[in-house]
């Protein structure tokens, strides 16, 4: 008889303990279902999306008042040079313009610091071509082409710039160079003037004593416009016995009508 009553009670602790675990496994499931539909989203705040305000192009400072303004915490991520924005101007920002995104997200701006500044190249030592590569390189404008006499750089190099190297320029800044006739002539005899500027061919004249007296134009595409083809006075002429020299110059422009020879007579 006690042994049937210790069975029973032993059952009947069984099924109570069962009957509690599972009460509490009930009620469990039931706070996590509150927790999960009520309590979550509003500890990440679910639904509450705001759209993120467009600062590009707005001032840093008043780009960082707005989005303080609107719950939102802006970052200054890099500066960078932009010719397109103004200095001290947003470029960019992350997330996007317009981006739904909770209160308290990080924004990152990149600030502009304006145009990337320009320095003069060193063109002392080379040929005309490549001075003027190196100029448009620069995003500068080769303005004069000017021809002396130099006792120290050979015919045909770069011997002075108007801006000197390293310098900081404007974007489009006109640049002069002058370039190398080589040393002066010591005899007073009329120079070859063939293949060379017009330019240099009045400086060259100029030292011993002749002007350029009339100036005609032949079509020659092959030559750089303002090329002399051709001079009304042999070279190694006495010069003291010379008063001017027609020269014949190169032209890009087509003919509009029958060319004359390649010569020229003193008029």
């Amino acid at each position: 008889m006690k042994n049937s009553y210790t069975s029973y009670l032993k059952r009947f602790l069984t099924l109570k303990f069962l009957s509690r675990i599972l009460i509490i496994l009930i009620l469990l499931g039931i706070l996590s279902f509150i927790v999960d539909l009520f309590l979550m989203p509003l500890y990440t705040k679910h639904g509450k999306e705001y759209e993120l305000p467009d600062v590009t192009d707005k001032p840093m400072d008043e780009a960082i008042d707005i989005l303080k303004e609107n719950g939102f915490h802006p970052i200054i991520k890099d500066s960078v040079y932009d010719e397109h924005f103004s200095p001290g101007s947003v470029i960019q920002q992350n997330p996007l313009s317009y981006a739904l995104v909770k209160k308290g997200r990080r924004v990152y701006l990149v600030v502009s610091i304006g145009e990337k500044p320009i320095y003069m190249p060193k063109l002392i030592g080379l040929t005309p071509q490549d001075a003027e590569f190196r100029i448009r390189e620069a995003n500068l404008v080769l303005n004069q082409v000017i021809y002396d006499f130099s006792d120290f750089y050979h015919r045909g190099v770069v011997i002075n710039q108007s801006v000197p190297a390293g310098e900081m320029v404007e974007k489009n800044k006109r640049i002069n160079i002058t370039v190398s006739l080589g040393p002066a002539p010591t005899s007073m005899e009329v120079p070859n003037l063939i293949g060379k500027s017009l330019q240099a061919a009045e400086k060259e004249l100029d030292v011993v004593g002749i002007r350029v007296g009339h100036v005609k134009r032949i079509y020659r595409p092959r030559l750089v416009p303002g090329t002399v083809v051709n001079q009304s006075i042999s070279a190694g002429t006495n010069a003291t016995k010379v008063d001017s020299i027609n020269l014949l110059i190169s032209t890009d422009k087509p003919p509009v009508k029958e060319e004359k020879p390649d010569s020229l007579v003193n008029e």
